[in-house]
């Protein structure tokens, strides 16, 4: 992603301090909560001063807000020329915003489509506000020390990667850049309710295909986004042409690349927002044995599952031992502790959601329901009581109904089960 190019790159190389400071601002902008970010923030959680020490510690943010933005241009002027998605601080603040340009090198051709213009996700409800506060609320310490790790050590660069970009290379510098942007972007997926962040994926896939009409990932990647936004609309309308477009780009990535992975993986999920769980887990089977270990795949196969009614193969691709590469590490744990309380096996599900904040680990309103609704079903009333207090004290308001009716849909064994804990505890009192 746009930021991972920037801390592993030769300008910031020497600056760790810059490189926490960048990571703070993008990680909360990316959270929905840009518009907390301020100096006296910054100075106390990427700083550690006190803001009553001598010195004023917000005036130490401003010079290195300055030293931020200059780095950054010098950056973009050299090393990152040929980055598309840019992040940029603006003159007396210190919020991030996000920029797509065309890449300077880049020749592109009049065979070369232009970008589809961007639908407008209307209303996806207090439901999908709700959720996405929810899933992506990391105990804000762990989420950023786990964001940094993610961003400064990228995945080392197979043989087999190696020579598929020489492969593009011989066709044109377009494709290897749509190449390296779209393994970029498709690790923003997730976390799934995130709706900043999803706009930015579906931006970088769009341009993806625009770069390159003939790489399957653009297609794939911009499937995946479209058939979520499908999901969580509450317009029929609009949720109908979404999901149209969605199928289509799935399509695409199946014709384009029969044998990929992620664009078989893409076609599932999209099968199953579609309500068709006979193709999406064919589909999702096909991407397993195809890439077994890719994390991207894998959790766009577990979710397909869990739409489709299907824990065995939910934990089939979130088993915490299952090698895995590439992105993949926070849904997976959450794939795997649903699938366990689907299956009844209510230990295992505890285990998955207890204390994950301290596992460097996502905590959502989501995750607490199930915890509470697996610990009720072991007969601790009391920690399962807890947990729900949890919940409703950090997450007010959640829409704990709406989410267990659209996710568990097919599943009505777990769904009264976690509806009746919710009841049980007076959740919505």
């Amino acid at each position: 992603m746009a930021l991972a190019d920037v801390l592993k790159s030769e300008a910031f190389a020497n600056s760790p301090r810059l490189q926490d400071f960048l990571t703070y601002i993008v990680e909360e902008q990316i959270a929905g909560r840009g518009h907390a970010i301020k100096g006296k923030t910054i100075a106390t959680d990427v700083y550690q001063r006190d803001l009553d020490e001598a010195g004023n510690a917000q005036n130490l943010v401003r010079v290195e807000a300055r030293r931020l933005r200059r780095l950054l241009d010098e950056y973009y002027a050299d090393e990152g020329r040929a980055v598309p998605l840019r992040i940029q601080i603006e003159t007396g603040g210190y919020r991030p915003r996000f920029k797509t340009v065309e890449p300077a090198y880049t020749m592109r051709s009049a065979a070369v489509l232009p970008p589809e213009p961007r639908r407008k996700v209307g209303s996806l409800t207090t439901f999908a506000i709700f959720v996405s506060l929810g899933l992506t609320c990391l105990a804000v310490g762990f989420g950023i020390a786990t964001f940094r790790n993610d961003a400064r050590k990228p995945e080392p660069v197979t043989r087999t990667e190696t020579a598929r970009l020489a492969a593009l290379r011989e066709r044109s510098m377009s494709s290897v850049q749509a190449a390296n942007l779209a393994q970029q972007a498709r690790g923003l997926f997730f976390p799934l309710f995130d709706l900043q962040r999803q706009t930015i994926t579906l931006e970088s896939f769009r341009h993806v295909v625009a770069l390159d009409p003939g790489l399957p990932a653009g297609y794939a990647g911009s499937a995946q986004v479209l058939a979520l936004q499908s999901f969580l609309s509450d317009d029929a309308t609009e949720a109908s042409e979404l999901l149209s477009e969605a199928l289509a780009m799935a399509e695409r990535a199946t014709d384009l690349g029969p044998s990929d992975a992620w664009s078989q993986a893409a076609h599932g999920w999209t099968l199953a927002v579609a309500g068709d769980m006979a193709g999406a887990l064919r589909r999702a089977r096909i991407a397993v044995e195809l890439a077994p270990e890719d994390g991207h795949t894998l959790d766009l196969v577990g979710i397909t599952a869990l739409l489709a009614n299907d824990p065995s193969l939910m934990a089939d691709v979130s088993d915490p031992d299952r090698p895995r590469t590439g992105s993949g590490r926070f849904a997976a744990n959450n794939i795997w502790g649903t699938s366990h309380l689907m299956m009844g096996n209510y230990p295992e599900v505890v285990k998955a959601f207890s204390n994950a904040a301290e596992r460097g680990l996502p905590v959502s309103a989501p995750s607490l329901m199930l915890l509470a609704t697996a610990q009720r079903m072991s007969g601790d009333d009391m920690a399962a009581e807890q947990a729900i207090l949890e919940m409703t004290t950090t997450w007010p308001g959640f829409p704990a109904d709406e989410v267990s009716n659209r996710f568990f849909a097919k599943d009505p064994v777990t769904l009264k089960r976690v509806m009746d804990t919710l009841s049980a505890y007076s959740w919505n009192e």
